[in-house]
């Protein structure tokens, strides 16, 4: 039997999984890792409890396939191919000997936001070069912030490394140790030309991080015959390495053009499909897939706060897990206050981290439309999170909907096991949403690109959630865009 391997370095944990040649998922293994939130801008984690959380995950799945008493006996399993998929716009910065010289600065941290008030009158351009607007949750001024560090401690350039983390991770991971990092990862630096698919001299000037301390920039997907390397102490190829979201929109094989993707993390991204490459002023422009000199793009839209928005909550009432209870929650309550889900700082399309988070309180039966700020009890408030997620993916999904019609959003994720959540997303967008039922998404995705992108693959089953009478919450959807932009117009 022939398998395939896919590493999924996430947020809250690392993942390998085994898929069978039908894509079937065999086996998996799961470690936990710790995220450090010091403040509201620094949030942080340990990148060798990060290395050393993947490769037990790695060793126990290549352990269990060996000691698993239904493989063929004459010949042995063999594992194909690896797809290794990471967290976006994290970065580290380390030694050419692998030792790390900082922490992981999370994709969720924007301590290097000082840097971008110099760089306003470069915005238009920064945006033009990379895709991506002027954003302190992406890898550049966070690696500028490194860069500092470093002089501080005397550590010269030519001396130091400033990468996204799967780079970390494949010195690590590949015998070669090389110093690569994929398209897809590279992008989330904000450094990256997305014309010529490398790094922007232009870019990494305003930003001031210099070239000569970054990766060479690589293809998603290489070949059994030319990989990236071999994954460490085997003989198995790494194919493909990419980050995680963009892994995920292939979790179900191909995927059409007259489909959306919402992925529900730590964070929330929607990705639509581009026939070819334009620009946008609100939403980002990602390179979800390329292969010599083929190159795949996406439209994207980005909601920071959507499982760690929860975790916020939990840590506001100082519980550990409400998960049991928000089913019941989402069905019973039918007027949740509206939570302005500032959760590490608006995404797309409003790009804003000066706004705190709050909850109003929606109309009286007498139809006042005065906003109460009163703190609801944490089933309403845990509802009126779920619900500000829909209004974030839905206020992006209307900026993708004048590009290009979609017909049909395919959810996927941990929240995507809400009921709720998806019927709430199908009634306030008017769309079809199914459900993929696929128990680990990202690791899917990455597997089907490792595995060559097998048409066969693509037969995954779905849930179906059809639009219903959405009108209370079309209501509280129009309170939350009402009070939006008064905050908006307030901090500008």
């Amino acid at each position: 039997m022939n398998y395939y391997l896919a590493i999924d370095q996430g947020t809250h944990a690392s993942r390998a999984c085994l898929f069978d040649e039908a894509g079937k998922l065999v086996n998996e293994q799961v470690k936990e890792v710790a995220l450090h939130r010091i403040s509201h801008s620094h949030i942080e984690q340990d990148a060798d409890e990060i290395v050393r959380s993947v490769m037990e995950v790695v060793q126990k799945l290549i352990d269990g396939l060996k000691d698993d008493p239904n493989s063929e006996t004459i010949k042995p399993p063999v594992i194909m191919s690896c797809g290794i998929a990471s967290q976006r716009s994290s970065v580290v910065a380390w030694r050419e000997d692998g030792t790390a010289l900082s922490p992981v600065l999370s994709w969720q941290d924007t301590r290097g936001a000082d840097q971008l008030e110099e760089l306003k009158p470069d915005e238009s351009e920064i945006q033009r070069l990379s895709g991506l607007p002027l954003s302190a949750h992406y890898g550049a001024s966070k690696m500028h912030y490194l860069l500092n560090s470093a002089a501080c401690r005397d550590i010269a350039h030519d001396e130091l490394r400033l990468s996204p983390l799967i780079s970390y991770l494949l010195f690590h991971l590949i015998d070669e140790h090389p110093y690569i990092v994929d398209h897809t990862n590279a992008q989330r630096t904000q450094l990256f030309d997305l014309n010529d698919q490398n790094w922007s001299p232009r870019l990494s000037s305003l930003f001031q991080v210099p070239a000569n301390t970054l990766p060479v920039c690589v293809p998603v997907l290489s070949t059994n015959r030319s990989p990236h390397g071999t994954l460490l102490d085997t003989a198995i190829p790494v194919t493909a390495i990419c980050g995680d979201q963009n892994a995920a929109i292939f979790g179900a094989g191909a995927f059409s053009s007259d489909s959306a993707l919402v992925n529900f993390g730590s964070g929330a991204f929607i990705l639509s499909l581009l026939t070819n490459y334009r620009e946008s002023e609100k939403l980002l422009n990602t390179i979800v897939f390329s292969e010599c000199n083929e190159v795949l793009y996406a439209r994207e839209g980005t909601v920071n706060g959507a499982g760690s928005a929860l975790d916020w909550l939990m840590d506001r009432y100082g519980i550990s897990d409400i998960w049991q209870q928000l089913p019941a929650w989402l069905d019973e309550i039918k007027q949740p206050p509206v939570f302005i889900n500032t959760i590490g700082g608006l995404g797309s399309p409003w790009w804003n981290r000066d706004i705190d988070a709050e909850f109003i309180a929606v109309a009286d039966s007498s139809g006042s439309d005065r906003q109460n700020r009163s703190t609801p009890e944490l089933p309403k408030q845990a509802v009126a999170v779920i619900e500000s997620i829909v209004f974030m993916v839905c206020s992006n999904l209307e900026i993708i909907q004048h590009e290009r019609p979609v017909s049909v959003l395919r959810v996927s994720g941990g929240l995507s096991r809400l009921d709720g959540l998806c019927q709430k997303l199908a009634d306030l967008s008017g769309l079809t949403v199914k459900r993929i039922n696929l128990k680990e998404t990202t690791a899917h995705g990455a597997a089907w690109l490792a595995a060559g992108r097998p048409d066969h693959w693509s037969d995954v089953t779905s849930e179906t959630f059809s639009p219903m009478n959405a009108g209370s919450l079309k209501q509280r959807y129009t309170l939350f865009n009402k009070r939006l932009d008064e905050l908006l117009n307030e901090s500008a």
